[in-house]
């Protein structure tokens, strides 16, 4: 069950945002959003269960955040063999949110991975 959990938006569009409110949060989920221009807003949250990261903004998450599952939107790049690149989607763009969402749905509904 996915209730309860939080999807952070960071950067991207008003439209990414009031799209995924309008069809994750009668789900159950909270939907959030942050510019990656202020890293201490960001730094300061609790760590969510999903990021939603337009390119721009994926350098500056919070180290503490490293492991928590991701979907990068943007230019598809190599992934590294890290661990944690397992639960790390990468949608080119420009993308249909229809993808976007079921890549949030699988993601949140996959099991925990063991810290490592």
């Amino acid at each position: 069950m996915l209730t309860g959990r939080r999807v952070l938006v960071v950067d991207g569009l008003d439209e990414t945002e009031q799209v995924l409110k309008a069809v994750l949060e009668p789900r159950g989920l909270r939907v959030d959003r942050v510019r990656a221009a202020a890293p201490s807003r960001i730094a300061s949250r609790e760590p969510p269960h999903l990021l939603v990261l337009h390119e721009d903004g994926a350098g500056s998450i919070a180290p503490k955040w490293r492991d928590v599952p991701r979907i990068v939107i943007g230019r598809i790049r190599e992934r590294s063999g890290r661990p944690s690149d397992a639960a790390r989607h990468d949608l080119p763009h420009p993308f249909e949110y229809g993808e976007l969402i079921a890549a949030i749905e699988r993601l949140l509904a996959a099991p925990a991975r063991a810290a490592g």
